[in-house]
């Protein structure tokens, strides 16, 4: 009989345990899921953004001969390596036409009718803590960029601009649906901002592409945003392939991967640098690892049980449809 009671004492006692653990796993869920909800509604709005500053730039093309009275062109120099640029910082953009075209009349005619758009520019970094920096790049490897900086000690002269996933990608043959879109793969910025993505948008007149709009939000601000805001958890952000995106020193180590870094700017970037599989769970020396990719990318769970290191862990996912991304926390 005292063996019968022990029995449905231990009973009551561990299926107890199971409801608490149950709802705590509910809880941090729900929590995810509201997370994932608010950053993809963050990022919607920026996208949303891109679009009306490419409408923006449309008109200016149709307005130019509206425009180009008002403009001082005294302010604009070619350098002595080709490049058309503004010397003095006058609270606007800075100017990089990179020469890999001769500097003509119309090159510079462009960017003097598409200096209304400074105004845009700052309204827009006022906004959104996110933003880092805006730009309009044309066809003929004008680059308006904002905040200003030194653009001849950063850019390499020649530089084609539309070889860059930030201009090719929003051409007709990559996006012929002529929408605004995310480059979600963080990729190493040539203005100097590191790691970043990037919301961009096709400018066309006349039916043909004259140029793509940009926003960047660096990969430090969605850390310190969105990672690094609760120090008690172990939070990380993954790409649709399973590249790490985000994440906190710990549970880098946890995923055995080495640390995160900052790209150092030893050189002038001359082609789109990613992030490849050395930070991709997907990828990983560890098999564990990649079955936890596995379960959410491919699978779709939302909750996956798994042991690192002889430690019980839990991941929960939610995904963040925006930038087609994951927001994971690994409960310990």
């Amino acid at each position: 009989m005292k063996n019968l009671t022990l029995l449905l004492l231990l009973v009551v006692i561990f299926s107890g345990c199971n409801n608490a653990e149950k709802l705590r796993l509910a809880k941090e869920q729900a929590a995810i899921k509201e997370k994932a909800a608010n950053i993809n509604n963050d990022f919607r709005k920026i996208r949303l953004e891109v679009d009306t500053l490419a409408a923006e730039i449309e008109k200016l093309y149709t307005k130019q001969d509206e425009i180009l009275p008002g403009i001082d062109p005294t302010k604009y120099e070619l350098a002595s390596n080709g490049v058309f640029t503004k010397p003095v910082d006058d609270g606007g953009s800075a100017i990089f036409v990179s020469g890999f075209y001769p500097v003509t009349e119309n090159i510079k005619k462009a960017v003097y009718f598409t200096e209304p758009i400074d105004t845009t520019f700052k309204r827009l970094v006022g906004k959104y803590p996110e933003i880092v920096q805006l730009y309009y790049n044309d066809k003929y490897s004008l680059n308006r960029i904002y905040p200003y900086f030194d653009v001849l000690s950063q850019y390499e002269a020649k530089m084609d601009i539309p070889a860059f996933n930030f201009y090719y990608l929003a051409d007709e043959k990559h996006n012929p649906e002529k929408k605004s879109l995310w480059i979600s793969e963080p990729y190493v910025d040539p203005a100097g901002r590191g790691w970043m993505v990037s919301a961009i948008a096709p400018v066309y007149y006349n039916d043909s592409l004259e140029g793509v709009p940009g926003i960047d939000v660096t990969i430090n601000m969605i850390t310190k945003r969105y990672v690094l805001d609760n120090p008690t958890s172990m939070t990380l952000i993954i790409d649709n392939s399973g590249a790490i995106v985000a994440a906190q020193e710990g549970t880098i180590n946890l995923l055995s991967f080495p640390p995160l870094f900052d790209h150092k700017y030893i050189e002038t970037i001359k082609q789109d640098t990613y992030r490849k599989e050395l930070y991709n769970l997907a990828l990983s020396k560890e098999a564990i690892v990649r079955q936890i990719a596995t379960e959410i990318l491919d699978q779709k769970k939302e909750l996956v049980e798994a042991e690192i290191n002889g430690e019980k862990i839990t991941v929960i996912a939610a995904h963040i449809p925006e930038l087609n991304w994951y927001l994971l926390e690994i409960l310990r």
